[in-house]
């Protein structure tokens, strides 16, 4: 919930600024300054994810992406209204729950909004279950998406970053008892639910 709680507290407050006119230049730097870092940062997230890598962490990238659309959202309420592109750039951060709103009043575009909502809003559940210093077995589950968890291997890179390969255990299944066994330096074998897998170790 800590996606949906950031991003509402960020909204109530662009909100209040709005009806109070409040202005402060020197809140309105420093904001900006937040808000162009976490933007790098979560330009990063996104570089690394499509390459099934990511920050040491379950939910770092997800409190990037939280903290950069939040930052916005305050700018909007303390910005003064304007005709330019960074006014509109603001605007896209603001207006994001409105936009979801009327998906959802709109018959035809419900579904398809309420995904959207649960993609973007919703914390998954993590668990790790480590295999060694290296390697890690991770569930992610995403209960109103799928009743089922999401099997991942895990695996620490670089200091600060880990390689994530997802899907290695299929079909996914509730987890009930869980077996693991490392084979040398090159895979894993993994009993879950009284069902063997072999899982590759990369390099």
């Amino acid at each position: 919930m800590i996606t949906i709680t950031i991003l509402t507290l960020c909204f109530l407050a662009a909100l209040s600024c709005k009806i109070k006119k409040a202005h402060s230049p020197v809140l309105q730097v420093l904001l900006w300054y937040l808000h162009l870092f976490f933007g790098c940062f979560a330009g990063l997230c996104l570089l690394l994810m499509l390459n099934n890598y990511g920050f040491k962490g379950t939910q770092t990238e997800r409190i990037f992406f939280t903290l950069y659309a939040g930052t916005g959202m305050l700018l909007y309420g303390l910005t003064k209204p304007d005709n330019d592109a960074r006014y509109a750039y603001l605007l896209c951060f603001f207006g994001f729950p409105f936009v979801l709103l009327l998906g959802l009043l709109i018959p035809p575009l419900r579904t398809i909004t309420l995904v959207a909502a649960i993609t973007f809003l919703s914390d998954s559940e993590f668990q790790r279950y480590n295999i060694d210093d290296d390697y890690a077995l991770q569930t992610k589950t995403t209960n109103i998406l799928s009743t089922y968890p999401a099997y991942s291997l895990v695996e620490d890179k670089y200091l600060f970053f880990e390689k994530i390969t997802p899907d290695v255990v299929t079909p996914r299944t509730t987890l009930h008892s869980l077996k693991m066994l490392k084979r040398g330096q090159d895979s894993v074998w993994i009993r879950l639910n009284n069902r063997d897998t072999v899982i590759a170790l990369g390099n």
